[in-house]
């Protein structure tokens, strides 16, 4: 695998973090993972370290540095973030539904 250069890691994963709804963000026992339309990428632990992993074009790129550990972490938590704002959503929708049935005349 290509290297990532640190500066474009960079880049993306601070892309990514200020938009995070638009990557399809998952997490697994293998780390996250998230896509759009034109890239995919993964962050994952091996052994000590964290990789940042970037596929474009069937090819895949890889940053190692001891940057991502924070990274992982930021991402985690916004991950958490998002489904506990989907979850609110639902909840909400949910109260709606219930009180238009409880104001229906039978």
């Amino acid at each position: 695998m290509p290297d990532l250069k640190i500066q474009e890691a960079k880049l993306l994963f601070k892309k990514i973090h200020s938009n995070p709804k638009s990557y399809d963000l998952q997490i697994n026992e293998e780390g996250i993972t998230g896509k759009d339309d034109k890239i995919s990428f993964r962050l994952y632990r091996t052994g000590e370290r964290v990789a940042f992993e970037v596929t474009i074009d069937e090819l895949t790129f890889t940053n190692t540095t001891g940057e991502w550990n924070n990274a992982l972490i930021m991402l985690g938590n916004t991950i958490k973030k998002i489904e506990k704002e989907q979850e609110n959503l639902k909840i909400e929708q949910a109260i709606d539904k219930l009180r238009k049935y409880l104001s229906e005349e039978n």
